[in-house]
């Protein structure tokens, strides 16, 4: 009787290791898994880290291009206004010229105008072929 229950000990401490041993390779092949998924998730990481960088200097460089239009486009905006206010200040030659058609005289061309009467009376000569 002893021998069964020596036999059965130690049948029961070999299914025991073989237990212990088949989990123990599970366990390193679920242990090789997670390396694996590691190794691909730190390529993947670079991966994302270059695209970053990339997208940093792109960024960058599309910043300093949208500066240089932003300050072109004040120079150009500066410049109209320039312009506007330049052609508002100078007299009408159009104007005084549609008033010597009209017969105007130097006096009205330069009340309605803004011409000196200089200006005015050559305006004045030249439509009216006067030399």
């Amino acid at each position: 009787m002893m021998t069964v229950l020596l036999i059965a000990t130690i049948v029961l401490i070999i299914a025991g290791l073989a237990g212990g041993l088949l989990q123990l390779r599970q366990f390193r092949q679920q242990q090789c898994e997670l390396l694996d998924s590691l190794r691909l998730d730190r390529q993947r990481l670079q991966q994302l880290e270059q695209e970053v960088g990339a997208l940093c200097s792109a960024s960058a460089g599309a910043g300093d291009h949208v500066l240089r239009l932003e300050q072109q486009v004040h120079r150009i905006v500066e410049r109209q206004n320039s312009l506007e206010l330049r052609t508002s200040s100078e007299p009408s030659y159009n104007q005084a010229s549609q008033l010597i058609d009209k017969g105007a005289d130097v006096d009205q061309l330069v009340g309605s105008c803004g011409l000196t009467r200089g200006e005015a009376e050559l305006l004045l000569m030249m439509q009216r072929g006067v030399a």
